[in-house]
């Protein structure tokens, strides 16, 4: 899985492979080893709740995508059309993508 962090902004694209993971209920991740010992990991995980989550604290991001909503995605694949949400913040909002990368 890749990564972009921007502005109000956090977009995360996975390979064919990693999104049949997610379908078949298992969390995907991305671990950025830092200097002194540290990490930090973005996951992302299936969820059978129809909405989508987004947790953080300073070793991390967590983002949950109802099951529903990736198996409509596998559907319409190969699309270069992701799936998104916006959540608010103190500071205005931040909206999360999925995408599958058609390249892999």
């Amino acid at each position: 899985m890749n990564v972009r962090l921007s502005d109000h902004a956090i977009r995360c694209r996975s390979t064919s492979s990693e999104l049949q993971q997610l379908l078949s209920g298992r969390a995907i991740e991305l671990e950025i080893c830092l200097p002194r010992d540290r990490r930090f990991l973005v996951n992302v995980r299936p969820s059978a709740l129809e909405k989508w989550q987004l947790d953080s604290d300073p070793t991390g991001i967590w983002v949950s995508i109802p099951r529903s909503q990736l198996e409509a995605l596998a559907q319409t694949l190969p699309s270069k059309e992701g799936i998104g949400h916006g959540f608010e913040t103190a500071q205005g909002s931040v909206v999360v993508k999925f995408e599958v990368d058609l390249k892999d």
